[in-house]
């Protein structure tokens, strides 16, 4: 189908699309404010993208301001604190709707939020009018396509849950014809501001619409041009479009590359494991094209398109010869769908992630607007195919049905028998063809509306109740602390919560902290620090994300006071209320708000507890273990080893720091089913579903004041097959059942559970190993293959069980919550928070770095010091960061696995830490030669023009 790149603008295509597309808007996000909702998703929005364009607005007006200051690269507030450019570079930078936001003032940022929510989608649909236009369509086959293109599972999710998802959405088709302007021969000018305006925007976009251009280009190419044009002048053209591109988006793509590179998402499993998708996987997969109102994504298979796409994308099969492009593309997007490899190397080589799915929506609304536009091509032979494919994706949808009973695909049914209807009247009955063309639009107008309320509606799990309510991002903000915040200035401590404790409501937990003023050891992001996810791991520590990488650190002792840790704020009456680290005294309670029915349990209120054993951000150690010493640690030991001395790769000749044997015991136990047998940890086999274990103590003296951990290793899982699984489920079901001889039906059992362990993904390895002692229940998780970026292997890890003064616990409690078999080791000690280790921490605090001084990404300080010894800190190491003693560079050492030091000799000494972006002074320097090459370039041309003319 040609391209054709005409001079006229239709201005009535564009605004017929825009009264559209108010129309429809109303219902997708007039549902959200209709039930009290804001367009603020309660996870990424409100913690992520919300908060990052409040900061980045701050920049901007800063930069304004002051334009000759030094731009500010590192930030304090994200979590123990963050590479600041690269994390814009990554969420807003490259979005160029969020630089509006400057339109707006401080105090209507939430609401300027969201009118770029809605702003970013018009645009998406302006950008395929814009496409559609160059092809032989004419208005209601366009605004069809629009309509499909625009308003569909995919986008009805990410438009608001990740803003910055639509910007593929506006790039991809405007990338597309600026590469076939290059194979027609016109100037590259235009692909060169797209493939800039690619890179900048993310990298992970440039990555995916990078792919998905080049699949363009190559089948552009084979059908259409490989016998028309010069190939290498073409090639040449194309080689010099994406070279320049990529110089003068350096200062962007290049600083977020290396951080991609060095952070805690770069050495997951590929494809998290998987040779082939789950069998639930495959059998909904078909029903997930028309499926607008469904959010069970699968591996983010985000189709959802309007019912008529079934029957588009058929036609376009019939008439491949004339579309071998956009045929290619759904063969190609139909096998990448069956192959997790295949996504997981669309999604950077990482988890299998079907997030390219994005791309997809260009050709099925193309297929959608073209079958509308050819609607009298539609034969009656052309009728019984569409028949006979209904038939039979009508009975795959029906059998799917027994095993997934989904409601969802009530709406898309009907507007699917509804398409087809008309699709036959069109065939046999002699409608005016216009009048037909304004029925289907219609139609699949009527479809997606129906297809948002569904998907937004607060009911059945609709989208909306994951939204904050109207007004509370700004409660988020004011009350997150219950104004026990009001006189912490945040300077030189951090704070923490308890773990699985600070709920907030509506779903919101304490992933992240910011906006606040006091600087917390949490930080949700997709870009973190690789070494500090490395040291958590070595650490055990249970919580780790790849994208939360501490968390709360299991509320562990003396990892909280080696992270500075000065204030916790505790929510009473909520899980692992009581479970406080030692040391962390009461400080002051919020006003109680009372529950309505008078049930204390109930009442909510929050609480400050303050330690006077927080470390200093800076200090100085003269004793060191080294690699031999430390690698031999157990994970507790190297926790303790924080107060004895430092680790560093090199010594420098000071003392050998050693771990205290007095600070811990091991506690010997035996592990007990609920059945009355006695188990070994190491050949457990649950086959009872309702079996739990006990942990019966035996500790050698009377336990005060002790930390009990339980160190998990060598943790593997073999599950059972999934006809043991069901078998085993129905005998657990009729040996239970005691309400007479008639309760049980065999047949509906089994048919139950062989329905829920297929939509559970059996046998897969996934498993929860759950402690429960007195003042918390801990868990290890080895999470499922389908939760992609928070994929991880779990082999082990410690568990915190609590701070007891007094009252240890003789039992513990083990469930695991699946069949199978089970192995682990496991280590029980109780970790002595003694007088010795108050007092190393006493001393840790006299050697702090005094007179800290922070300015933009500077941090500074004096210290005198009586011998050699290592300034260690609780700040992230990076390659950006450099240091100076007296004036003099020194080198930068990584301490601790994962912390800012260096090597001090003797005396009185000035240290400065002076941070700037790995990459980014280079990645300057390649933007402004890019730069100054195009404009080389642009005159060069001009001139060439001029002597053309002349």
């Amino acid at each position: 189908m040609p391209i054709v790149f005409k001079k006229e603008k239709n201005l009535k295509l564009y605004l017929n699309y825009s009264l559209i597309f108010c129309f429809v808007a109303i219902f997708v996000y007039g549902t959200y404010f209709l039930t009290g909702h804001a367009l603020i998703w309660r996870l990424d929005g409100a913690q992520q993208h919300l908060p990052l364009l409040q900061a980045f607005r701050k920049f901007l007006v800063f930069r304004w301001q002051h334009p000759f200051s030094p731009i500010q690269q590192w930030s304090w507030k994200m979590g123990l604190g963050n590479d600041l450019y690269q994390i814009f570079a990554y969420y807003t930078i490259g979005d160029i709707f969020n630089y509006l936001v400057l339109l707006f003032p401080a105090t209507k940022i939430v609401l300027a939020y969201q009118i770029l929510i809605v702003l970013r989608l018009y645009c998406a649909g302006l950008a395929f009018c814009f496409f559609a236009d160059h092809f032989d369509l004419k208005q209601p086959a366009i605004l069809a396509g629009t309509l499909v293109y625009l308003f569909n599972a995919f986008l009805l999710y990410s438009n608001v849950a990740q803003p910055f998802f639509t910007l593929p959405f506006i790039i991809f088709p405007l990338l597309l014809l600026a590469i076939e302007k290059v194979l027609q021969g016109k100037s590259v000018i235009s692909l060169i501001l797209m493939f800039s305006w690619m890179l900048f925007s993310n990298f992970y976009f440039a990555y995916i619409l990078g792919i998905g251009s080049f699949i363009f280009l190559c089948l552009r190419y084979w059908f259409n041009y490989r016998k028309r044009i010069p190939f290498w002048r073409t090639l040449g053209k194309l080689a010099y479009s994406s070279l320049a591109s990529l110089l003068i988006t350096a200062v962007v793509w290049l600083p977020e590359v290396l951080a991609v590179q060095n952070s805690t998402r770069s050495n997951g499993p590929f494809a998290n494991g998987l040779k082939l998708y789950p069998l639930y996987y495959y059998i909904a997969l078909p029903s997930q094209l028309i499926n607008g109102g469904n959010r069970d994504f699968y591996f983010w298979s985000a189709l959802g398109f309007a019912s008529f796409t079934f029957f588009a994308i058929i036609f376009i099969f019939i008439k491949t010869r004339r579309y071998p492009v956009i045929v290619s593309s759904f063969i190609l997007s139909g096998l990448f769908l069956l192959l997790p490899a295949a996504g997981a190397s669309l999604n950077g080589f990482l988890s299998p992630s079907n997030r390219w799915t994005l791309m997809l929506c260009l050709p099925v609304a193309l297929a959608v607007a073209i079958t509308i536009e050819h609607l009298n091509q539609i034969t009656p032979k052309i009728l019984k195919i569409f028949t006979g494919c209904l038939l039979i994706y009508s009975v795959w949808l029906a059998v799917s049905y027994y095993f997934q009973n989904n409601e969802r695909l009530f709406i898309p049914l009907i507007f699917l028998f509804l398409s087809y209807f008309l699709i036959s009247t069109a065939v046999h009955q002699k409608i005016p063809v216009r009048l037909t063309k304004i029925i289907f639009v219609g139609s699949i107008l009527l479809n997606v509306i129906g297809n948002a309320i569904y998907f937004e509606a607060p009911y059945n799990g609709g989208y909306s109740n994951e939204m904050l309510p109207t007004d509370g991002f700004q409660k988020l903000v004011s009350e997150r602390y219950a104004d026990l915040d009001h006189k912490l200035t945040g300077k030189g401590y951090r704070v923490s919560t308890i773990s699985q404790n600070y709920y907030l409501g509506n779903g919101v937990h304490m992933y992240n902290a910011v906006p606040s003023k006091l600087n917390s050891i949490s930080s949700y992001y997709s870009l973190q620090n690789k070494y500090l996810g490395e040291w958590a791991n070595s650490l055990g520590i249970n919580q780790y994300e790849a994208n939360i990488p501490l968390a709360q650190v299991d509320d562990r002792t003396i990892l909280n006071n080696f992270l500075g840790v000065k204030y916790l704020f505790v929510k009473k009456n909520q899980k692992n209320d009581q479970k406080i680290p030692a040391g962390y005294q009461l400080d002051r309670v919020s006003d109680q708000l009372t529950d309505a029915n008078q049930d204390s349990k109930l009442n909510n209120q929050t609480e400050r507890y303050v330690t006077q054993n927080a470390f200093p951000l800076i200090y100085w150690q003269n004793k060191v273990f080294t690699s031999k010493n430390y690698s031999q640690l157990s994970a507790t030991q190297k926790e303790q080893a924080l107060a004895a001395g430092v680790y560093s790769s090199k010594s420098y000749g000071l003392k050998s720091a050693k771990v205290t044997d007095d600070k811990k015991q091991t506690i010997d136990y035996q592990l007990i089913s609920s059945r009355g047998n006695l188990i070994n940890s190491q050949q457990l086999k649950k086959f009872d579903s309702a079996e739990t274990y006990q942990l019966l103590l035996k500790p050698t003296q009377s336990l005060k004041n002790v930390e009990l951990q339980l160190e998990v290793s060598d943790l593997k899982y073999q599950p059972l097959t999934l006809n043991q699984q069901v078998k085993l489920e129905e005998l657990h079901q009729q040996t239970s059942a005691n309400t007479g001889i008639l309760s049980t039906n065999n047949q509906l059992e089994h048919y139950r559970y062989l329905r829920y362990h297929i939509l559970q993904g059996t046998p897969d390895n996934s498993f929860k190993l759950t402690i429960s002692s007195p003042l918390s229940s801990e868990s290890l998780s080895q999470p499922q293959q389908d939760q992609l970026s928070f994929y991880k292997t779990v082999t082990g890890g410690v568990l915190n069980l609590g701070y007891f003064q007094k009252d240890f616990p003789q039992t513990l409690t083990l469930n695991l919550s699946k069949l199978g078999y089970y192995h682990f080791k496991l280590k029980i000690t109780a970790v002595k928070i003694s007088n010795n280790y108050t007092k190393q921490v006493q001393q840790i605090q006299k050697n702090r770095l005094k007179n800290l001084k922070f300015t933009t990404n500077q941090v500074s300080g004096n210290i005198k010091t009586t011998q050699a010894g290592i300034l260690t800190s609780s700040i992230p190491y990076s390659s950006g960061w450099h240091a100076s003693v007296d004036g003099k560079p020194v080198k930068v050492l990584k301490t601790n696995q994962a912390f800012l030091g260096l090597h001090l000799t003797t005396g009185s000494h000035q240290i400065v830490f002076k941070y700037q972006t790995p990459g980014l002074k280079l990645a300057a320097w390649l933007s402004l030669l890019g730069l100054i090459q195009l404009l080389l370039f642009l005159l060069l041309k001009s001139c060439w023009n001029l002597i053309a003319r002349s």
